[in-house]
């Protein structure tokens, strides 16, 4: 069975969390990204949590960075070095202002999750973040259904959404989603735009919130917000905070 769906992080209405920050505004995964999405009204941010080689746990989507430098082989101060944009964990969490949710996505460089220290990365974000803020606001998520596992053993508390790729069916991301524990399903916009109310439906029939992501265009956020959906994750927060204010 999933832990209760946390309310206050999955809706009442629809949620507007800004894809690694306001990135149609800024450079995605960056300070001012997140200033940015807090000014557009944003109720949450997404961003990508990685560790460097030295256990500095900084804000990456991409494993490596634009000249092909990779993240986890690279210490802190180099990386810093090559990009003073990357933020730090700590950086990000304190720069966000506290009224809003925090969508930690989980990127581990290990192929199977838990067994190969997924686990520590977990365990050491959560960790850092206690260090100065509260997990109440937080939503864990990863692609890795062995780090979403880690996650809701750890902390059983713990909001936690498990990612799924369009190669499932909507059932198959239930099943999966239930089997690890955790409180919502984060599907792809274009898993859901055949029959946006249907598949919603049957997910939240099952116990679970709906994260959906890639909701880019008008049209998009307008279906899965009619549709009932939980959390809209979006390149455009300000575009998708008219949208869902408006119905």
């Amino acid at each position: 069975m999933p832990a209760p769906r946390a309310k206050s992080l999955f809706g009442p209405r629809p949620l507007v969390y800004a894809h690694r920050g306001d990135r149609s505004r800024a450079p995605d995964n960056t300070i001012d990204a997140f200033a940015l999405a807090a000014e557009a009204g944003a109720d949450g941010i997404e961003f990508d949590v990685r560790s460097t080689i030295d256990g500095v746990l900084v804000i990456s989507h991409d494993p490596h960075l634009p000249d092909g430098t990779v993240v986890a082989e690279t210490t802190f101060e180099e990386l810093r070095a090559m990009n003073p944009q990357v933020p730090t964990l700590r950086e990000t969490v304190l720069a966000i202002p506290h009224h809003m949710f925090l969508n930690v996505e989980i990127k581990s460089d290990v192929p199977d999750g838990a067994s190969s220290g997924g686990d520590r990365l977990v365990t050491a974000a959560l960790a850092e973040i206690q260090g100065y803020d509260s997990l109440d606001r937080v939503v864990l998520s990863s692609f890795d259904p062995g780090i979403v596992a880690a996650a809701r053993a750890a902390y059983p508390e713990l909001a936690c959404g498990q990612l799924v790729t369009s190669f499932l069916s909507i059932e198959e991301m239930a099943d999966l989603a239930l089997e690890v524990g955790a409180n919502a399903v984060n599907p792809p916009m274009n898993t859901l735009e055949s029959d946006p109310d249907g598949s919603i439906a049957t997910l939240h029939a099952a116990g679970l919130a709906v994260i959906v992501w890639n909701a880019n265009t008008l049209e998009q956020v307008t279906e899965v917000a009619d549709a009932a959906v939980d959390v809209i994750i979006t390149d455009d927060p300000t575009m998708a905070r008219g949208v869902v204010d408006q119905r």
